[in-house]
């Protein structure tokens, strides 16, 4: 299987954080031609010191994000970019508490992403919505503030919640309320967990009511973890090149993603940040099949069918990216 029977396979992306996926080109509008010297800062070692460090490049793009404008832009290159892969359906995901910076405030970073993710579906073709990322480190107020824009805008282009943030610093049970809360007004989550190492944290996330887990590879050794997101019918939003960027594994040999399909979790494929780990979704699916025996097309297609059924989507709207995912012939 080559590398453009894989780019032009229809896909599914689920895992993708705005902010950490913004093209060059979007980089050079949206900072006034700086993009050569910040590029170099938002784009993360391999290996990285530690999940830290490779959250640091962050901080090097988020005063870039903080007009309507600028987040519209990256929004709709971020579209561009999955289309030219045939993603046929992404999620992206941001933290609307990130953008208030300079005077907006969270309904207002929503709209602007809305817009620039709209826009691009009607350039491009491929279908989105957002994620609002509650986040770790911040307190209740920020967070709710995001619960709150989820709510009012569920429907209207945002399917749902994520928790995200420094995993080993801020356990997911700090965040109880919050997540009750969202549940309690249906609107479904996803949270980063298990990527520091706590399969516990994995654990805590599903009895919390994630319907998602964002990497998840901890979970891999631990029997009690995986029977339990086998009962509740929890998918992996796995990021294999962050993850060794960020030594979630301890290297590429290791990367559980088959070994967890074959015990019967849904285990999905996705970028995590395009821009900081230098990668896509085809790059991705291409290293998987370098290096683990058995990634072969009939899988690819299996695993995007997956991440179709885990989307945060009315069902008649899964069925419809079920069905192109499905027409499509090689």
């Amino acid at each position: 299987m080559n590398i453009e029977t894989l780019r032009k396979l229809p896909k599914v992306e689920l895992h993708c954080h705005l902010d950490g996926s913004i093209g060059m080109q979007a980089l050079k509008e949206i900072t006034n031609g700086r993009e050569t010297e910040l590029a170099k800062k938002i784009s993360a070692p391999v290996p990285c010191e530690s999940l830290g460090e490779y959250l640091g490049c962050f901080d090097a793009i988020l005063p870039f994000l903080q007009t309507e404008k600028a987040l519209e832009t990256a929004a709709y290159d971020v579209i561009r970019q999955a289309a030219s892969e045939h993603v046929v359906y992404m999620e992206v995901r941001f933290a609307p508490g990130q953008h208030c910076r300079a005077g907006l405030n969270e309904i207002q970073a929503c709209h602007a992403v809305l817009r620039g993710l709209e826009r691009g579906e009607r350039d491009f073709g491929t279908r989105s919505r957002a994620l609002l990322c509650m986040m770790r480190g911040q307190d209740e107020t920020y967070n709710r503030r995001t619960l709150e824009a989820a709510r009012a805008l569920r429907g209207y282009g945002v399917a749902g919640l994520d928790l995200a943030g420094n995993e080993a610093a801020y356990p997911v049970q700090l965040y109880r309320d919050l997540l009750e809360q969202a549940s309690r007004w249906a609107i479904p989550f996803t949270i980063h967990a298990g990527e520091c190492g706590s399969s516990e944290n994995i654990r805590c996330a599903v009895e919390m009511g994630a319907r998602r887990i964002g990497h998840g590879v901890a979970a891999v050794n631990d029997e009690q973890t995986k029977e339990l997101c086998r009962k509740n019918n929890i998918c992996f939003e796995m990021c294999p090149i962050s993850n060794l960027q960020t030594k979630a594994v301890r290297n590429a040999q290791e990367y559980p993603f088959l070994k967890m399909r074959q015990e019967n979790l849904c285990v999905t494929i996705h970028t995590d940040n395009r821009t900081v780990s230098s990668t896509n979704l085809t790059r991705e699916w291409n290293f998987l099949a370098q290096t683990l025996d058995g990634v072969d097309e009939e899988l690819v297609r299996q695993a995007n069918r997956q991440a179709a059924k885990a989307a945060f989507l009315p069902p008649h709207e899964i069925t419809k990216i079920i069905r192109e995912l499905e027409q499509y012939e090689a």
